[in-house]
């Protein structure tokens, strides 16, 4: 009786095994060959799952971005305020963030490589972030209007918030000193400065109340 492989399962750890290795050599440094040498299986057998390192590259971010788009689904289909689901986004994010702290190690070498080749990604980098961006922007107008947050500009608070998420990759990939519970408060301050002050009110009543 033959063997029986299981294609996902090996494909995941080629992925896997793959990102590590673009952490430790970056990517340029990383061969076609030097994946099928560290997944221990011969270059024929690679080309199965994948043609080339960049197909690798690209799945492990989409795989990424998926389970952070799971994560809004659940999260935007409550039933709960926008402020409340606005909190709950920014802890999923930065919660995705410290466990994906390889690949984000990767894609910033991969980024800096490319911008040091002359090659500018400013459009794809764009296609990865407009999604989030588009729910923060959404659900900071809808607060407004429901003046759970201040009548400030959404344009303008959905740069400010995703500036943070900004310094949070730079933290977890450059400086290395982000510390998990210290970012998450900072985020959870920022949405209370935000909140327009009935907001306060209301939420201080139903504690009282309940």
């Amino acid at each position: 009786m033959g063997i029986v492989i299981d294609h996902e399962a090996r494909k995941r750890v080629i992925i896997e095994k793959s990102v590590k290795l673009f952490a430790e050599q970056g990517y340029d440094g990383v061969t076609y060959q030097k994946i099928a040498d560290r997944c221990a299986i011969a270059r024929t057998t690679l080309y199965k799952y994948f043609r080339n390192k960049r197909e690798i590259f690209n799945t492990a971010i989409w795989e990424v971005s998926h389970l952070l788009v799971d994560r809004f689904d659940e999260i935007l289909s409550s039933k709960t305020s926008a402020l409340a689901r606005l909190e709950r986004i920014m802890v999923a994010v930065v919660q995705l963030l410290f466990e994906q702290r390889v690949m984000l190690t990767v894609i910033l070498d991969y980024m800096l490589a490319s911008q040091r080749a002359g090659h500018d990604l400013s459009r794809n980098i764009r296609s990865h972030t407009i999604g989030l961006r588009r729910i923060m922007h959404s659900l900071i107008t809808e607060g407004v209007r429901r003046g759970e947050l201040r009548k400030l500009s959404p344009g303008l608070t959905t740069n400010l918030v995703y500036a943070q998420l900004e310094a949070t990759v730079l933290r977890l990939t450059v400086s290395q000193n982000a510390d998990y519970d210290r970012i998450i408060s900072m985020f959870q301050q920022t949405i209370e400065a935000l909140k327009a002050p009935g907001a306060h009110n209301a939420k201080s009543n139903r504690s009282k109340v309940s």
